[in-house]
């Protein structure tokens, strides 16, 4: 009995080494398998060049306005018409729906302005001229002594000169009191300054009465 006992031990060990040997075979290192293989990275995209600012555009220089072209003075009687089909202008008839007040130019270089003003029926201008009293009206300073580069005699107004412009001129070298002719030879009591250039390159007398001269009154005179 003891015998049997044995030869089953043996057999049942040799049958369990058997066991152990066929499940350690799948475990081989030469069997493991090979990696699966990804999607290939895509590449990265270009950057695209920046573009190019354009240059800033030139500003052109400001012109030049006299005082009976400025806000102060508006609307400008210049365009403006009536019933009668007229521009607004002293003595003028006018209605109610005509423009019931306007500004006309003045002094020397149009440097002011008169109001043309609608009543009872008639336009009425103001005496005189206004001038802007933020304007410096140094260009039309009255000298304290006669102007010796004033050329001689009498300037009428409209016709052609060569003194510097901003020397006040008449017939005393710019003194007050003096006189010039307007443009159709009438003589009055004022004041005339020769001007800058036209586009022609022509120069003429601005002139105008001592009541419608910006100095001594205005500023920078």
């Amino acid at each position: 009995m003891t015998k049997r006992n044995r030869v089953q031990s043996v057999l049942g060990a040799a049958a369990l080494a058997f066991v152990l040997q066929a499940c350690g075979g799948g475990n081989d290192p030469s069997n493991t398998g090979t990696a699966g293989t990804g999607s290939p990275q895509g590449t990265a995209g270009t950057t695209g060049s920046a573009g190019t600012t354009g240059g800033a555009g030139t500003t052109g220089s400001a012109g030049t306005t006299g005082s009976g072209g400025s806000g102060l003075f508006s609307p400008s009687c210049t365009g403006l018409t009536t019933a009668a089909a007229a521009e607004p202008t002293k003595g003028g008839a006018c209605v109610a729906a005509d423009p019931q007040l306007c500004y006309k130019t003045c002094g020397p270089e149009k440097q002011g302005a008169k109001s043309e003003t609608c009543t009872g029926g008639v336009y009425a201008e103001m005496s005189g001229c206004s001038f802007d009293p933020a304007t410096n009206f140094a260009c039309y300073k009255i000298p304290a002594a006669a102007n010796t580069v004033c050329p001689a005699g009498t300037p009428q107004a409209s016709t052609d000169c060569t003194a510097d412009h901003c020397v006040v001129c008449n017939s005393t070298g710019g003194l007050p009191g003096g006189g010039y002719s307007d443009s159709g030879g009438a003589a009055k009591v004022g004041y005339c300054v020769c001007q800058v250039a036209n586009s022609a390159g022509k120069r003429t007398w601005s002139c105008a009465s001592d009541t419608a001269w910006p100095c001594p009154a205005g500023a920078g005179c």
